[in-house]
């Protein structure tokens, strides 16, 4: 009891303190003791990132003291009322160290070897062949969207330029965005899922559906804002996604594609040359 209570008071004096951190100079000095364990200086700067300041190196200090303190408290707790067989993890360990290995080399030759340049032409193929894989689960649309405030709002002015597309009335827009907007967004011209139009408006949608359909404007407003959505494109649930929407999840798909069939290419070619070297006999 008088050692535990002895080491509380001093991990309390490091954790709240920390004026050892910066007054002790050796690596060798011990920050925290559980047991056996110790926690080095020269431990607990390696793992600081560099440069910080001194407020935030003693604030991450603390946390990872802590941190370290509980999980060697844990294992301690564990390695006293496992039996020896549930401690014994050193099958574990090697076949976590004979997966990673592997995995290593498999990266290295795929960075040196594996073609990850994906033609236009091929995606639109995938995305042709496969329309089944690209059924909207949501709600998508292109848009303009502004929240001002309600005094400064000029809803037919602003529906008037968001619907256009001529430079002089962008131009406007974006003037008038500048000077009054709280939030204003092109979306870059891109798909986005309508759930981001939604969650910024204060109104319930109870058929996003329906009001997709009847609407080009979806305004509201509440006492201090006024909000704006200028539909310019939408595509529904269960509709073929736009090939936009769906090309950059397409070259991941046929990358990984090609990834998983450069490794059993790679796998077979091994098995096949460690054969002719008789380098494994599989016993009858």
């Amino acid at each position: 009891m008088r050692k535990h209570y002895f080491f509380s008071i001093f991990i309390l004096s490091l954790l709240y303190g920390c004026s050892y951190f910066y007054k002790s100079t050796s690596g060798n000095a011990v920050i925290a003791k559980v047991g056996d364990k110790l926690l080095l200086r020269k431990e607990l700067a390696s793992v600081l990132p560099r440069g910080i300041t001194k407020p935030d190196s003693v604030n991450q200090s603390k946390f990872y003291i802590q941190r370290w303190v509980k999980q060697e408290l844990m294992l301690k707790i564990a390695e006293e009322n496992l039996t020896d067989d549930q401690k014994d993890v050193q099958h574990e360990l090697d076949e976590y160290r004979t997966s990673l290995i592997i995995h290593r080399y498999q990266q290295q030759l795929i960075n040196q070897k594996l073609d990850t340049v994906i033609a236009d032409s091929d995606i639109h193929q995938f995305f042709d062949s496969h329309p089944e894989k690209f059924i909207l689960d949501q709600n998508i649309v292109k848009a303009i969207y502004i929240e001002v405030p309600k005094k400064e709002a000029k809803a037919d002015q602003l529906k008037r330029w968001m619907s256009a597309s001529d430079d002089k009335s962008r131009m406007e827009l974006d003037k008038f965005s500048f000077q009054y907007a709280t939030k204003f967004d092109y979306f870059n011209e891109l798909w986005i899922d309508f759930s981001q139009i939604r969650s910024r408006m204060p109104v319930s949608f109870t058929s996003p559906d329906a009001i997709l359909k009847r609407n080009s404007f979806i305004e509201a407003s509440d006492e201090n804002k006024y909000y704006l959505a200028a539909i310019k494109d939408y595509r529904l649930v269960g509709d073929k996604a736009p090939f936009e929407f769906v090309k950059d999840r397409i070259t991941n798909l046929i990358l990984n594609t090609r990834k998983m069939e450069f490794i059993e290419e790679l796998q077979k070619n091994i098995y096949q040359k460690g054969k002719s070297s008789n380098q494994f006999k599989i016993s009858d």
